[in-house]
């Protein structure tokens, strides 16, 4: 059935950037999915420049980057802020969308600022557990009275959820967790395991941004305990390269200090995580806050044992905890220590673990995730969210 440019409904992604990340990522492939249904003409804007992206789009998304880049937070980027307000109502004058999707805070605050009287319908969607995430307290402000104007607000756990109704007064809040594209995809840079390990070291592995809500420096108090016990097992911490100047240098300096060299490597940003999960046994994740933990996802899909941090969101809602996964109590490094420990001895608690978390694949697949999505954009869109 041929649609006529009529019924087209044009579709606006609103984010910071493409950089690594995993807000970024669904980002990406919701603004893929989207573009492949007739209906839609989909458009993704970020406030940073094309020259930072990691993900690759689809061909029938139209790119459009600001080029304004830079600090959000703090009163003497004022001034910055209401030009950025400015621009993308600018942006929005020209791509005419029916619907604009923004993700994250401060982008959202942004969209819905500057979508104001324009009869645009906005969707906003957090990516994280709101009082955890750090904003700046202007930021703060503004979600608290305007999030109440988004048509929807789409977050990906229940507590969540609870959250921005009670705390923005919004009313329209629909749950839908990650997705996970299965096989993963490679995406440049690669590291090849190979070239970093020995054929014979056993690997834990984690993976994320070099920040501090990924709570690697409580990964690595628990690894002064870990391998001291260790015979022939290492930690490889994937980082983000964003970050690597400052945290990296705090990370090698903790390690060299703690006798860690040679046993915890910092091999780089890879974009051929699949390999990374293929050749690891354990996966930990240590954050102090998510949102739906992307790579505890992906490693649970490809059968790593997984052993998480219970923080504030994600971890609860995809690990069954002894079944799937081990869930530990947040920020308790001894006791995640203890679990490693636990993992690193019992091959047959490893395989078990691996058996149930497979189950993932299925439960969260894209197409059944992004089917839910485009269902709520459509319903927005007839104006009954």
């Amino acid at each position: 059935m041929q649609i006529s440019p009529e019924d087209k409904k044009s579709l606006l992604i609103f984010l910071g950037s493409l950089t690594g990340g995993g807000a970024e990522r669904v980002a990406a492939t919701l603004a893929g999915y989207l573009s492949k249904d007739e209906t839609f003409d989909v458009t993704l804007v970020t406030l940073d420049s094309k020259n930072r992206d990691f993900y690759t789009l689809e061909e029938a998304v139209k790119r459009v980057a600001m080029d304004e880049a830079g600090e959000t937070a703090g009163l003497i980027k004022f001034i910055s802020n209401i030009k950025r307000v400015a621009k993308f109502r600018s942006v929005l004058k020209v791509e005419k969308p029916d619907l604009v999707i923004a993700f994250m805070t401060r982008y959202a605050v942004i969209a819905l600022l500057a979508s104001m009287f324009m009869k645009i319908k906005v969707i906003v969607s957090e990516r994280n557990y709101p009082p955890y995430r750090e904003n700046h307290g202007m930021w703060e402000t503004l979600r608290k009275y305007v999030y109440r104007f988004a048509d929807l607000h789409i977050v990906q756990t229940k507590l969540i959820a609870d959250w921005i109704r009670v705390n923005t007064k919004a009313e329209a809040v629909q749950v839908i967790p990650n997705s996970i594209t299965w096989p993963l995809p490679k995406l440049p840079p690669i590291i090849k395991p190979d070239r970093v390990l020995n054929e014979d070291d056993r690997i834990i592995l984690a993976a994320g941004t070099f920040k501090h809500q990924k709570g690697f420096d409580l990964l690595l108090e628990s690894m002064k305990i870990v391998m001291k016990e260790s015979l022939n097992w290492k930690l490889v911490l994937l980082g983000d390269e964003k970050y690597t100047d400052e945290l990296t240098k705090i990370y090698n300096d903790f390690i060299a200090l703690n006798g860690l060299t040679g046993k915890v490597l910092l091999p780089g940003r890879a974009g051929n995580v699949d390999d990374w999960y293929e050749r690891a046994e354990i996966f930990v994740l240590s954050s102090r806050y998510e949102g739906f933990p992307n790579v505890l996802l992906e490693a649970m899909a490809s059968g790593c044992a997984c052993v998480s941090f219970d923080c504030k969101t994600g971890p609860a809602e995809l690990i069954k905890d002894g079944k799937s996964g081990i869930l530990v109590p947040e920020g308790d490094t001894a006791s995640l220590a203890e679990q490693i420990l636990c993992l690193m001895h019992d091959d047959t608690l490893r395989k078990r673990l691996s058996k149930h978390a497979v189950t993932v694949r299925e439960a969260y697949s894209e197409e059944k995730i992004m089917h839910i999505w485009r269902n709520q954009i459509r319903e927005t869109l007839q104006g009954s969210p």
